[in-house]
Parts: C-alpha cells; sequence; structure tokens
C-alpha cells in the first residue's frame, strides 16, 4: 500500500480526533472537572469513543513506519475496545430516551432514538464485523476500519458545526451528510474508476443513506413501533 494513501488515512484520523473534541467542547469538555449533571455513561462513551480514534491514528502511523508486529499488537485491542463501545452506546441511548421522556412528547423521544444511538450500535456493529472478517484482506480491512472513523466523526462534526461554529441545526446536518456519507460516495467512486472492489464502500455508502432514511422518518408508524418495542423489552 503506497505511503500517500497512509499519510491520508493518518491525516484524516488525526482530524476526526480534533474535530470531534472541538465539536464536544462547548457541550461537553467545557464543564471540566466537574462535570456537573453528566450521568457517568456519558463519560465512559466518550473515552471508549477517543479510545478507538487514537487507536485508529496508531495503527496509520505504525503501518507507515512499517512496525507490522506492532500493528496486530494494537489490532487486538479492538476486540475489546469495540465491543465496549457498542455497549456504551446502548447506555447512552438508553440515558437519553429516559431523560427526554421527562419533558417531552413520547412520539419525539423515539424519533430522536434514530440519532441517538441505537441505530449506530447496528450500524457499526456491522462495519466492525466485516472489518474483522476481512482482516487478511488489506484492501477490505482498511476500508471498513476507515468507515468505523466516518461514522465516529458524525457527531462530533455535527456539534462542530452546530454548537461550535453556531451554525443552526437543519443546515449543520448538511455538511454532517457530506463529510460522512459523501466522502464515502467519492471513495466509492474512485474504487470502481481505478477498477478496484465496490464491495467495502458500497457497503458503508448503502448502510449510510439507510440510515439517513430512518432518520428522516423518524415518526413513521413503522419507526415509532421498533422504538417503542426497544424501549419496552430493553431499556
Amino acid at each position: 500500500m503506497s505511503n500517500t494513501v497512509i499519510n491520508r488515512l493518518l491525516y484524516f484520523f488525526i482530524a476526526i480526533f480534533v474535530i470531534t473534541n472541538l465539536g464536544f467542547y462547548k457541550t461537553y469538555l467545557i464543564h471540566f472537572p466537574q462535570f456537573e449533571g453528566f450521568p457517568w455513561v456519558y463519560h465512559i462513551h466518550g473515552m471508549l469513543s477517543m479510545a478507538w480514534v487514537l487507536m485508529l491514528i496508531a495503527q496509520a502511523y505504525l503501518i507507515r513506519a512499517k512496525k507490522y508486529d506492532w500493528h496486530k499488537l494494537v489490532g487486538k485491542l479492538s476486540y475489546v475496545i469495540m465491543p465496549l463501545f457498542l455497549v456504551s452506546l446502548f447506555f447512552t441511548a438508553k440515558e437519553s430516551y429516559l431523560t427526554g421522556i421527562k419533558t417531552k412528547p413520547e412520539a419525539d423521544v423515539l424519533a430522536n432514538m434514530t440519532n441517538g444511538g441505537t441505530i449506530d450500535i447496528f450500524f457499526i456493529g456491522l462495519i466492525f464485523a466485516l472489518a474483522m472478517v476481512y482482516k487478511k484482506n488489506v484492501g477490505y480491512h482498511l476500508r471498513f476500519m476507515a468507515s468505523t472513523g466516518l461514522i465516529i466523526l458524525a457527531p462530533g462534526l455535527g456539534r462542530f458545526v452546530f454548537a461550535f461554529l453556531e451554525i443552526p441545526f437543519p443546515l449543520a446536518l448538511i455538511p454532517m451528510l457530506l463529510c460522512t456519507t459523501g466522502v464515502g460516495i467519492i471513495w466509492l467512486i474512485m474504487d470502481i474508476k481505478n477498477k478496484k472492489s465496490a464491495f467495502p464502500m458500497g457497503v458503508y455508502v448503502v448502510v449510510a443513506l439507510f440510515m439517513f432514511v430512518i432518520g428522516a422518518g423518524s415518526h413513521s408508524a413503522m419507526w415509532q413501533g421498533f422504538a417503542k418495542w426497544w424501549v419496552n423489552n430493553l431499556f
């Protein structure tokens, strides 16, 4: 794999780290060290998110430095970090629901679950599982792992645009969509143009668009029914 590709990935992962921290600065980090009013699940979720991004940065650097044994060793941490991260998503989604239902209509709280971590459990879990299934296929593995970074970028980028740059919420969704789904589409087109397999980025784009459709129909009877079942049986 060329150094150009690895360098781009390294810079991309570093950008995710910076943007995520800037995005959560006004809504979370600014409250350091007391963090009054924040449940413990948010702290654990935040630490696991950062641990994952830092692991992606380390992996890209180790490949660039040709330290492949260290790359494999650090990669084994993913079997611990990612499952814990997915569990943290569940509990942050639960906390968000329990907090929201106290002051908002049930339909709105159930609708908000489309971007509150519930669906992300399946999305990120699927992408990570494929990265592990195809870990011996460098091209597939790299793309699926990079896709996890794109997914994790979304909430930090959304908060960066909305809270840090103070762009109104509806408009803040546009750059978030362009930088997550859009990057995936561009990468997919480049793979097809370069006669590489469209499978990894194709999966990411299809699932990302599916997630967008679910979010757009968050007040539909189908989603409301699923979310209600999820709450009644798992929360």
